[in-house]
């Protein structure tokens, strides 16, 4: 039985896939704290006042209306949550350019509970491993190759914040995992997993990639005052070889935004077509990723620690 002991580093989104819209799906509150409403107990609250007439037609504009009018009104007992908000996400959202830009990608729960799924985890770990299973070996089907993998237990709403982009037109609002919080996750049978390789290949995956990124980003620099997304690129990728990790301590990136990077085979350098038309050569390597203003970096970096139990 192994235990995954992950500490964030840098925000961490794992998306349950939902677009939450500003005055229907969450209102700000004190220009500080993000409320997902509970429609249920508000539709409720909004019959017993009689806001509604259930004889007519209400377009979305009048219900956000409806809910804005009632905002002093609307506590917690009326939300399946509450995270804090960062300084650029207020700022944007209070850009009136920024019309139509005010959905926030939502973190993964149930029920307002927030967890870490194990197929996220999963996910990054067959990456480093190159490999498309960690389950029975179709190869040999013995049950003795299977993988029991948990997600974590809930994680405090308090260790979220609803983060904004500063480096992909159009920006981007995503509900993340703090910096500095800690949670596991147990895989209780190993299956067919070897954890000395395991452990080599986490050694070297992230400062490989980190290494080949920072190499071929070089030619995409600016040089100019205003940094691009190049630039940006390389001072979050500076500032992650400046943790320090001890014994047994690895690298890791979980979730949406990191970067197709950190999502291909070791050594494999992500190339796309380039935007710039006429070029010698029509593909270009990926250089950018989701980064927030804050140092800068970019997102879904952990570090982790395996517990043999």
């Amino acid at each position: 039985m192994l235990k995954l002991n992950f500490t964030t580093i840098t925000p961490v989104h794992i998306s349950n896939g939902e677009q939450l819209g500003f005055g229907l799906d969450y209102i700000i509150k004190n220009e500080a704290a993000f409320y997902k409403l509970n429609f249920l107990k508000i539709a409720e609250k909004f019959a017993v006042e009689n806001l509604f007439n259930f004889s007519e037609n209400y377009s979305l504009e009048d219900m956000i209306k409806i809910i804005d009018d009632k905002r002093k009104e609307i506590t917690e007992d009326y939300i399946h949550y509450k995270v804090l908000i960062t300084l650029p996400f207020n700022d944007h959202l209070n850009n009136e350019k920024a019309v139509g830009r005010s959905y926030v990608s939502e973190f993964i729960n149930s029920n307002g509970k927030f967890y870490i799924p194990a197929s996220a985890v999963k996910g990054a770990l067959l990456t480093i491993l190159n490999q498309k299973s960690l389950g029975i070996n179709p190869d040999a089907a013995n049950i003795k190759d299977k993988v029991v993998f948990s997600d974590s237990g809930f994680i405090d709403q308090s260790n979220f914040n609803i983060f904004c982009s500063n480096n992909r037109p159009p920006k981007v609002n995503l509900m993340c995992l703090k910096k500095n919080v800690e949670f596991s996750l147990m895989m209780k049978k190993t299956g067919n997993l070897n954890l000395v390789n395991f452990r080599k290949l986490l050694n070297e995956y992230s400062s490989i990639q980190i290494d080949n990124a920072l190499n071929k980003l070089q030619p995409y620099k600016t040089t100019r005052d205003e940094p691009k997304g190049a630039d940006i690129f390389e001072k979050a990728l500076i500032n992650l070889n400046s943790n320090s990790l001890s014994e047994n301590e690895y690298l890791i990136n979980l979730g949406f935004g990191g970067g197709s990077w950190f999502k291909v085979e070791v050594g494999k350098v992500p190339m796309f077509e380039s935007k710039k038309k006429g070029r010698d050569n029509p593909e270009e390597p990926a250089h950018t990723s989701v980064s927030f203003q804050e140092n800068p970096m970019h997102i879904g970096w952990c570090k982790l620690k395996i517990e043999e139990l």
